[in-house]
């Protein structure tokens, strides 16, 4: 019989080089001298089938079985052993197939093995399982050495039972019951600890039930009160919402309504200061005036004085009647001219004077138009800029613009802890780089800053719980910036174009500096295309380098660029608006500068109309002067011709000292009096102008006084609108802070509830206030214990179920043990009755006489017994078998050995120098009785015993060519006898 077809090996102790072993006989005998490795055929068999003990491999450690190296050879990493098995007869019934080969390798440098069925990776314990399955272990007939079989008469009776129990397979069945109390060992333990754990459940459910039953209730009222709750409470911020709109509609129309009763109030304002400067301005003038006036009078007095005195002294001189009668009308013809061309000087001058007063009256009124329209112009400018500003602001307030997440956490933020707010509230740039950082922040502006991840732990789990939408986090206690290197910051500092890194050129809060570099310290920020393509070259595509103007340069290469259909990218509204903040400031002080100038210029008008009248007055009254003074000179000049007969010319008027002298002094009082005129024509007009100011000044004064007051109402109304509206925001934010404290519901999420009908809201609010109160008195509520007793219930459940399963399990693996206990009983009684029954042949063919059997030294006990030999051999009395010789001690284990053969047959049994001890006729009776088993067994016989060479079917040499390094090579019986003779 062929069992085991072929061993290969390779760095198995001397096995340096590979080793390949065909055995094509039922008897095959390995030779070869002392210390050529001969034995190591059967360690490798051994150690392939899985054995575990270096001490029976012959070496000090597991180590010990890999080459070591020699004079000439290193040293292997690997040991490798395969046997390679004909299981037509499925001698391996549990693997199904023709040929079985088994691996075993060893690693030196991981002290680790492989085990391998068909080069399929298996465990140990399915190699020691396929061995047991053909007996091929060390304890069993497969392999036996020259020790065991010295020492199977001298072993101890419960040693030498275990060759018994491989041969009647009890070895299998105690393998398995050490398996099976080893499992009801480890099933007890699993047993008690299920036991003490339904123990300790058992103890904590009542407690627990309690607490769930306690739980449930309170989840009950819970769940009643949310349902009316949530729907009162929407039905409040429906109800503040809407008061609200309310308050700010009107809040609206008051605020138009004060700033229109302001810039009235304003501009009034302005004109009254105006009119008071003025008038302490027309007092000091008109106090000027009536000086000059005074002096004027004074002068005429004093020069009409003069005139009295000439005319005195003229009457004293002697002429007669007629001539002083004519000389006294030439005198009166002569004080009248002078009176005539003084008035008509007068007149031209007051044309002049009007002409001219019409042409500024004219120039100051097209400049108050100008500064009218400019002042108008401006007017709807700031409107613009205003409506600008609130539509801004709304934006910024509202959260409409932001994705659901970030607008579901910034509207809950006063439960949500650690959240400072959006990018976008924090980062200010300057205008010439907001086009540049709102492309390189357009997809950041939204991330939320948070202080740590436990922030984003919670905002996230609401965010979930309420299906609230996705947002970006950005936890200041973890974040980190991939900074740029000082080397390479430096190269590109140097390069052309080059503006600055993005976190450098935004501006933010010292807080939350890590924010901006974490967003922009690998942007840069050039001036132009050309020079970002040549930036990006320079850095090997690492950075965004982004332009002025927003085209962009990604890391690795890509580029973004164009125009956009809206032309403004920047997201900067906060910078934006301060700008038109500015702007309206601006051209509100523009405005107020305006209509200073406007009331100037008003005031300046109405000064030069009045100028302007009073000039109209005095023309009138000068022609009338004129007329007069005509009248009564034709009157004189016909007086004159009565009594001269002649024409009274200019010819005609010839005066003597005296005359002349009165002609100067009315030419000079003439003079005087225009003066006077023009002094008592400006007096007139500053008096007018002053009593106008003082009624436009009490008029305005009134109006002022009326506007204040109705600012002041307006003022109060504006705070009772603030106070109503910030009372009804607060309640409203209350209504919304309950649903998010109390029931972790956003508004949003809140609407989506089907509402509860509330038919009559106080029987629906005391209905609150009961629930509550039930609530409450329920005192602290472990939520959890729900869930927990069910779970401690189930475990309980699943504990007892296991407790009974395990219970069952162990009744089963003692019923297992006690049958298996029965079969090994059977099994063993039955190899010791049938190995009786050949034993003596056996013996007396091996003896060449003589008998033997098999005893029990506990027969009470046959699970435990040991195994005793009764023998005697031909022509002795054995009474104690340490008496036997060496050789007949062998042959008692060889009888037994073959004995056992007869009865179980094993596929494969491996000798190594047993016959050693025996003499040469009885190692030709061994050889030859081995002979009788091949049909039935192979036999792989290491020998070095001529007998038993002669009767082996093929012959294997073990030499040492190089020294430490076996070969095997297939010799014959001449060369097996030399090497004997060596030995």
């Amino acid at each position: 019989m062929i069992f085991l077809k072929r061993i290969d090996a390779i760095g198995f102790k001397s096995f340096a080089e590979e080793i390949k072993l065909d055995f094509d006989y039922s008897m095959t005998g390995i030779v070869g001298p002392n210390g050529s490795g001969k034995s190591n055929i059967n360690d490798a068999i051994m150690w392939a089938l899985g054995e575990q003990s270096y001490k029976t491999l012959r070496g000090d450690s597991m180590e010990d079985i890999v080459f070591s190296g020699s004079s000439e050879r290193k040293a292997l990493n690997l040991a490798e052993v395969t046997l390679v098995f004909d299981n037509s007869n499925r001698n391996f019934s549990s693997l199904d197939f023709n040929e079985v080969s088994i691996t075993r390798k060893y690693f030196r440098s991981t002290k680790e093995s492989e085990y391998y069925i068909n080069n399929s990776r298996v465990r140990l314990k399915d190699i020691q399982d396929v061995a047991l399955e053909t007996g091929l272990t060390k304890s069993s007939l497969a392999i036996i050495s020259q020790g065991s079989i010295s020492n199977f008469v001298e072993s101890k009776p419960e040693d030498r039972r275990k060759l018994f129990d491989e041969a009647a397979g009890v070895a299998r069945y105690k393998k398995r019951k050490d398996e099976a109390i080893r499992k009801l060992s480890r099933t007890q333990d699993n047993l008690d600890r299920i036991n003490d754990i339904i123990n300790e459940i058992e103890r904590k459910l009542p407690s627990l039930k309690k607490q769930s039953k306690k739980a449930i209730e309170y989840n009950e009222a819970f769940n009643e009160l949310k349902s009316i709750e949530v729907s009162v409470l929407l039905s409040d911020i429906k109800f503040y919402g809407s008061k609200i709109e309310e308050l700010e509609n009107e809040k609206v129309n008051l605020k138009t309504e004060m700033e229109l009763l302001q810039k009235t109030f304003h501009k009034n304002n302005i004109e009254y200061n105006q009119l008071i400067n003025t008038s302490e301005s027309n007092d000091k003038d008109l106090s000027k005036l009536n000086k000059e006036f005074t002096k004027v009078v004074e002068k005429i007095s004093e020069l009409k004085v003069a005139k009295i005195t000439l005319e005195s002294k003229k009457e004293n001189i002697n002429i007669d009647d007629s001539e002083y009668k004519v000389s006294e009308i030439k005198h009166k013809a002569k004080s009248l001219e002078i009176e005539i061309d003084s008035e008509e000087g007068r007149l031209a001058s007051l044309l002049k004077e009007k002409h001219e007063k019409k042409i500024l009256l004219d120039n100051l009124s097209a400049e108050r138009y100008k500064l009218n329209n400019e002042q108008e112009y401006l007017s709807k400018v700031i409107s613009k800029l205003e409506i600008q500003i609130e539509n801004m602001i709304a934006k910024k307030n509202s959260l409409e613009n932001l994705f659901d997440g970030v607008k579901n956490v910034l509207e809950n933020k006063n439960i949500l802890p650690g959240v400072e707010g959006t990018v976008s509230e924090f980062i200010k740039v300057k205008p010439e780089h907001e086009v540049a950082l709102s492309t390189a922040l357009q997809n950041n502006m939204q991330n939320i800053i948070v202080k740590n991840t436990n922030s984003v732990k919670v905002a996230i789990e609401f965010l979930k719980s309420n299906n609230g939408g996705y947002a970006t986090f950005l936890p200041l206690d973890t974040l980190r910036a991939n900074y740029i290197n000082e080397e390479t910051k430096f190269i590109i500092k140097k390069t052309n174009g080059f503006i600055g890194f993005g976190n450098e050129l935004a501006i933010i809060d010292k807080k939350f500096k890590i924010v901006l570099d974490y967003l922009l310290s690998n942007y840069l920020i050039v001036d132009s295309f050309e020079n970002a393509v040549n930036i990006s070259k320079i850095t090997n595509s690492k950075f965004h380098v982004i332009t002025l103007d927003g085209q962009r340069i990604l890391p690795y290469g890509a580029i973004v660029g164009g125009s956009k259909k809206n032309k403004s990218i920047n997201l900067f509204d906060t910078s934006k608006l301060e700008e038109l903040q500015k702007e309206k400031d601006h051209n509100n002080e523009k405005v107020i500068n305006l209509q200073s100038k406007i009331v100037s210029l008003s005031e300046s008008i109405d000064i030069q109309r009045e100028h302007h009248n009073e000039i109209q007055a005095s023309i009138a009254t000068s022609k009338k002067t004129s007329e007069s003074l005509e009248k009564e000179l034709n009157k004189i000049k016909n007086e004159f011709r009565i009594l001269t007969g002649k024409d009274l010319t200019n010819d005609e008027v010839e005066f003597k000292s005296v005359d002349e002298q009165l002609i100067k002094l009315m030419e000079q009082i003439s003079l005087e009096n225009n003066n006077k005129a023009k002094i008592e024509q400006d007096i007139n007009v500053i008096r007018s102008l002053k009593d106008q100011g003082t009624q436009k000044q009490n008029d305005l004064f009134k109006k002022l006084e009326v506007d204040r007051n109705m600012l002041s109402v307006l003022k109060e109304k504006m705070l009772t609108i603030n106070s109503d509206r910030n009372l009804l925001k607060e309640k409203e934010f209350n209504a919304k802070n309950r649903l998010a404290q109390d029931y972790n519901l956003t508004l949003e999420n809140a609407l989506k509830i089907k509402e509860t009908i509330i038919e009559n809201e106080s029987v629906v609010r005391e209905k609150i206030k009961e629930l509550r109160a039930k609530i409450n008195s329920l005192g602290n509520v472990n939520i959890d214990s729900i869930e927990e007793y069910e779970n401690e219930n189930s475990r309980y459940e699943t504990y007892l179920s296991q407790s009974n399963e395990i219970s069952e399990s162990i009744k089963n693996l003692k019923d297992a043990i006690v049958d298996m206990d029965h079969q090994m009983v059977e099994q063993f009684k039955k190899i010791i009755s049938d190995v009786n029954k050949v034993l003596p042949e056996t013996f007396a063919t091996l003896f060449g006489g003589g008998t033997a059997s098999i005893i029990y030294t506990e027969p009470n006990d046959i699970l435990n017994t040991g195994i005793d030999l009764k023998l005697s051999p031909p022509g002795k009395k054995i009474s104690n078998l340490n008496l036997l010789s060496g050789g007949e001690k062998s042959m008692v284990a060889l009888s037994v050995l073959f004995s056992i053969l007869k009865v179980r047959p094993i596929p494969l049994v491996i000798l190594d120098e047993v016959e050693a001890p025996l003499d040469i006729a009885n190692v030709e009776r061994f050889a030859k009785y081995i002979k009788t088993f091949v049909n039935n067994t192979q036999f792989l016989i290491v020998t070095h015993r001529i007998g038993t060479m002669e009767n082996c079917d093929k012959l294997f040499g073990a030499t040492m060519e190089q020294k430490g390094i076996t070969k095997i090579v297939q010799i014959k019986l001449v060369d097996a006898k030399k090497i004997t003779n060596s030995n």
